[in-house]
Protein backbone atom coordinates (compact mmCIF):
# COMPACT_ATOMS: atom_id res chain seq x y z
CA UNK A 1 0.00 0.00 0.00
CA UNK A 2 1.11 3.62 -0.83
CA UNK A 3 1.36 6.00 1.76
CA UNK A 4 -0.99 9.04 1.10
CA UNK A 5 -0.65 12.39 2.93
CA UNK A 6 -3.93 13.34 3.79
CA UNK A 7 -4.04 16.36 1.57
CA UNK A 8 -3.26 13.83 -1.15
CA UNK A 9 -5.97 11.93 -0.09
CA UNK A 10 -8.25 14.92 -0.18
CA UNK A 11 -7.22 15.27 -3.90
CA UNK A 12 -7.87 12.33 -4.82
CA UNK A 13 -11.26 12.27 -3.13
CA UNK A 14 -12.50 15.60 -4.75
CA UNK A 15 -11.56 14.31 -7.98
CA UNK A 16 -13.68 11.56 -7.46
CA UNK A 17 -16.32 13.24 -6.57
CA UNK A 18 -16.22 15.92 -9.39
CA UNK A 19 -16.68 13.11 -11.54
CA UNK A 20 -15.94 14.39 -15.09
CA UNK A 21 -15.89 17.90 -13.73
CA UNK A 22 -12.25 17.36 -12.06
CA UNK A 23 -10.22 20.10 -13.25
CA UNK A 24 -7.47 22.57 -11.65
CA UNK A 25 -10.48 25.51 -10.32
CA UNK A 26 -12.79 23.14 -9.72
CA UNK A 27 -10.55 20.68 -7.44
CA UNK A 28 -9.55 24.02 -5.33
CA UNK A 29 -12.88 25.09 -4.93
CA UNK A 30 -14.23 21.50 -3.88
CA UNK A 31 -11.87 21.40 -1.38
CA UNK A 32 -12.19 24.78 0.15
CA UNK A 33 -16.05 24.13 0.28
CA UNK A 34 -15.61 20.92 2.11
CA UNK A 35 -12.17 20.92 4.03
CA UNK A 36 -11.97 24.55 4.82
CA UNK A 37 -8.26 24.25 3.24
CA UNK A 38 -7.65 26.77 0.93
CA UNK A 39 -4.80 25.75 -1.42
CA UNK A 40 -3.23 28.09 -4.04
CA UNK A 41 -3.48 26.89 -7.47
CA UNK A 42 0.32 26.75 -7.48
CA UNK A 43 0.07 23.87 -4.78
CA UNK A 44 -2.64 21.86 -6.35
CA UNK A 45 -0.65 22.34 -8.97
CA UNK A 46 2.61 20.47 -7.53
CA UNK A 47 0.14 17.72 -5.53
CA UNK A 48 -1.43 16.79 -8.68
CA UNK A 49 1.63 16.99 -10.64
CA UNK A 50 2.49 14.14 -8.07
CA UNK A 51 -0.01 12.35 -7.97
CA UNK A 52 0.01 11.99 -11.63
CA UNK A 53 3.67 10.62 -11.41
CA UNK A 54 2.71 7.88 -8.56
CA UNK A 55 0.09 6.82 -11.41
CA UNK A 56 -2.60 7.58 -8.89
CA UNK A 57 -4.68 9.55 -11.62
CA UNK A 58 -4.22 10.52 -15.49
CA UNK A 59 -5.23 13.96 -17.21
CA UNK A 60 -7.15 14.30 -20.30
CA UNK A 61 -7.16 17.84 -22.47
CA UNK A 62 -10.83 18.94 -22.73
CA UNK A 63 -12.00 20.94 -25.94
CA UNK A 64 -10.78 24.48 -26.11
CA UNK A 65 -13.16 26.80 -25.20
CA UNK A 66 -13.38 30.78 -25.81
CA UNK A 67 -14.55 31.49 -22.16
CA UNK A 68 -10.80 30.60 -21.75
CA UNK A 69 -9.44 32.42 -24.37
CA UNK A 70 -9.22 29.13 -27.09
CA UNK A 71 -6.88 27.51 -24.16
CA UNK A 72 -8.20 23.67 -23.60
CA UNK A 73 -9.08 22.36 -19.81
CA UNK A 74 -7.06 19.88 -18.27
CA UNK A 75 -9.66 17.36 -16.59
CA UNK A 76 -8.05 14.82 -13.95
CA UNK A 77 -9.61 11.27 -13.29
CA UNK A 78 -8.55 8.20 -11.18
CA UNK A 79 -6.08 5.83 -12.07
CA UNK A 80 -6.94 2.25 -11.29
CA UNK A 81 -4.08 2.69 -8.74
CA UNK A 82 -5.91 5.69 -7.60
CA UNK A 83 -8.81 3.66 -6.47
CA UNK A 84 -7.41 0.82 -5.16
CA UNK A 85 -5.19 3.57 -2.84
CA UNK A 86 -8.54 4.57 -1.74
CA UNK A 87 -10.02 1.49 -1.16
CA UNK A 88 -6.45 1.07 1.12
CA UNK A 89 -7.41 4.01 3.02
CA UNK A 90 -11.15 3.59 3.82
CA UNK A 91 -9.98 -0.14 5.16
CA UNK A 92 -7.56 1.01 7.25
CA UNK A 93 -9.38 4.48 8.49
CA UNK A 94 -12.29 1.65 9.13
CA UNK A 95 -10.36 -0.58 11.30
CA UNK A 96 -8.20 2.26 13.18
CA UNK A 97 -11.76 4.27 14.05
CA UNK A 98 -13.61 1.09 14.98
CA UNK A 99 -13.73 1.38 18.12
CA UNK A 100 -14.75 5.01 18.62
CA UNK A 101 -18.82 4.60 18.75
CA UNK A 102 -18.28 2.77 22.01
CA UNK A 103 -16.76 5.62 23.30
CA UNK A 104 -19.18 7.45 26.30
Amino acid sequence: MKILTRLEEFVLLSILNLRDNAYLVTIQKYLEENTNNNLSFGTLHVLLKRLEQAELLVHFIGEATSKRGGRAIKYYKLSRQGIEALRDIQSVSESMWANFSNLT
